[in-house]
This record gives C-alpha cells, sequence and structure tokens, in this order.
C-alpha cells in the first residue's frame, strides 16, 4: 500500500516539474530570441511582448508566413512596456516535444523581415526543415497572413495574459487553459503533499 502511494505520489510530483521557456518578442527589433527553443512535452513556452506591436501565431514550413489551420494566435499585442519583465505575455504549452513547431509575427512584413523561430526544430535535418531555411523561405513569401481567430480550437493550446492575469476576450483556449492553470496549482499542491509522504 505505501509502495503504490509513494509512486503515485512520484509521478504527481515529476508531473508538476515542467519548465517554462521564455521568449523574447521583439525587443531587439523584428526578431523572437531564441528563435529556436528546446521544449518537453508539457513545457511551456512564454512569449514577452516589446514595443511596438507584435503577435506570434503558428505556422507550417512548407508554407511561411501563413497560419496553420487549428495553430494557435495571440492576436495584435500593441505596448509600450518596456520593462525588464514585460507585462503582455501569451503561453503556449508543448504537445509533442518530437514535432517542430513552426511560428512568426503576423504584423505588416515583420514575417518577411526575418521575425520567425521554431519550437522543437531540428539544428540539421536530412528533410531540409531547417530553422535557416524557414527564415530564406519567409524572405520570399509573397504575402503575411494572419489567422482569422486569436485562439484555435485545440483545449490548452495557448492564452495571452496581461500583468499574470488571463485576458478577457475568454474563448475555448483560453477558457480550457484556466482549467489547465487550476489544475497546475492543485498538482503543485499535491506534490508538496507527495514530498511529504515520502
Amino acid at each position: 500500500m505505501r509502495f503504490s502511494t509513494i509512486f503515485a505520489a512520484s509521478a504527481i510530483a515529476g508531473s508538476a516539474m515542467a519548465a517554462d521557456h521564455v521568449v523574447v518578442v521583439g525587443k531587439s527589433g523584428l526578431e523572437f530570441s531564441p528563435n529556436n527553443v528546446t521544449a518537453a512535452k508539457g513545457d511551456t513556452v512564454t512569449f514577452k511582448f516589446w514595443p511596438q506591436s507584435h503577435s506570434v501565431a503558428q505556422g507550417a514550413f512548407g508554407t511561411p508566413c501563413a497560419p496553420l489551420a487549428k495553430g494557435f494566435w495571440s492576436g495584435y499585442v500593441p505596448t509600450t512596456d518596456t520593462t525588464a519583465a514585460a507585462s503582455t505575455t501569451f503561453m503556449y504549452t508543448v504537445q509533442n516535444a518530437s514535432a517542430p513547431v513552426w511560428f512568426y509575427c503576423t504584423r505588416a512584413s515583420h514575417c518577411q523581415g526575418g521575425m520567425v523561430g521554431v519550437i522543437n526544430g531540428p539544428y540539421v535535418s536530412t528533410s531540409g526543415n531547417t530553422l535557416e531555411k524557414y527564415i530564406a523561405a519567409s524572405k520570399q513569401a509573397s504575402n503575411n497572413t494572419a489567422p482569422t481567430s486569436k485562439a484555435s480550437d485545440n483545449p490548452g493550446f495557448g492564452m495571452l495574459m496581461v500583468n499574470s492575469s488571463m485576458s478577457s476576450t475568454t474563448n475555448s483556449t483560453s477558457a480550457a487553459s484556466t482549467a489547465q492553470v487550476n489544475g497546475g496549482l492543485a498538482l503543485a499542491g499535491l506534490s508538496a503533499m507527495a514530498y511529504m509522504l515520502l
């Protein structure tokens, strides 16, 4: 009985140990920094926005500067915040660490200016799908297209936060993200209990 309790407690504690990876958006010009993030399943990637107005949208390698169907989009994030801790962020939870997630800024011609990136992108690829080739293809794109809605239909895909609170434009994704955040807080409490049981 005690073994199963310890095993369950350890599993809960492990799931609460996901990492957060910060990507700076537009602080030093038309760029995401870093533009290639390595993250595990369950980790979060938090995009922090600097002036004046940028966005982050999920795209596909083969169609740069165009939205992926049912992909995430932060919407345009106009801000004047120049502090070290940008107050407006967009958080994405990694669903599959073995599949690259390509992204770009949908503002004006920012994508064509090289403002693109990838989560878990290959540094070397036999198929040629590297970040360098994505940047080069983006610079040749004829249009920079924004998605038609700010959220995907996939629960928990991402949420926009201002001053650490969720945006008031709640939809299916942000509602699911609320549940995910609340679940994360619950897991944190359970992991503390698990630690005490060990």
